[in-house]
């Protein structure tokens, strides 16, 4: 409220905010799910060139990482594209109550898609460790020091 409002041409979808969004952010997010995967691949003994069937236990972990690293980046950005002009650390997390349901929403959505019966059955996922969890968290933290999310970085 303390700042204009923004022209009535100024689109919704800019320039800097495709390459922030799609260049930068989706490089990230990328980088962070492939990462994943190979690390519960790997930490399993799985060498490159080895086949596993769809139903491996192994191969349901990794791809159970790669959506967990996925959703870990995405409750990330919903952070950082909070506000176009202000840093995540001068808004604060608690500002906006509808983003931190929806944050809490999707917490709650992959933790029983990754931990119980039936959401391995519905979404094809086998429960994952800490040490997963806390390989993907560390993604999200280069991401804190971009400021803006749209008019510019």
């Amino acid at each position: 409220m303390q700042q204009p409002p923004r022209s009535r041409r100024e689109r919704l979808l800019n320039w800097p905010l495709a390459v922030r969004a799609y260049l930068f952010l989706g490089i990230m997010e990328a980088a962070a799910a492939m990462a994943a995967f190979f690390f519960v691949l790997n930490a399993a003994g799985w060498h490159y060139g080895e086949m596993l069937s769809l139903l491996d236990p192994i191969y349901l972990q990794a791809t159970t990482a790669t959506l967990t690293a996925i959703i870990v980046m995405q409750v990330m950005n919903v952070f950082l594209c909070r506000s176009g002009s202000e840093s995540i650390f001068s808004q604060g997390p608690l500002g906006n109550r509808l983003i931190l349901w929806g944050v809490a929403a999707e917490i709650t959505l992959i933790l029983a898609i990754d931990y119980t019966p039936w959401g391995n059955l519905a979404f094809g996922t086998a429960p994952i460790g800490l040490n997963v969890w806390l390989f993907v968290l560390p993604f999200a933290s280069p991401c804190w020091h971009w400021r803006k999310c749209g008019n510019g970085w």
